[in-house]
């Protein structure tokens, strides 16, 4: 149970890092993209997802990866 959690811990967090909710110009709901791709805008230009990523959701997936791990953990250990 340790080593599964601490696995959810690692991979998770690095899957919500490298594919991060994003938000054009704060409107409508989150989407999730590469963090090294570009939308193409309605006018046609590239727009980098890096430059709008959904910080409080990114934090909140964050929070629940984690703390599923954790609880993992310290499942693990009884």
């Amino acid at each position: 149970m340790k080593k599964l959690g601490l696995l959810i811990c690692i991979a998770g967090s690095m899957a919500a890092i490298v594919y991060p909710p994003y938000k054009l110009a704060g409107l409508g709901d989150s989407h999730w993209g590469f963090i090294v791709d570009d939308i193409v805008a309605a006018f046609g230009q590239h727009i980098r997802i890096y430059d709008h990523i959904d910080v409080r959701t990114l934090l909140m997936e964050l929070v629940v990866i984690n703390l599923i791990g954790m609880a993992l953990i310290l499942a693990g250990r009884k």
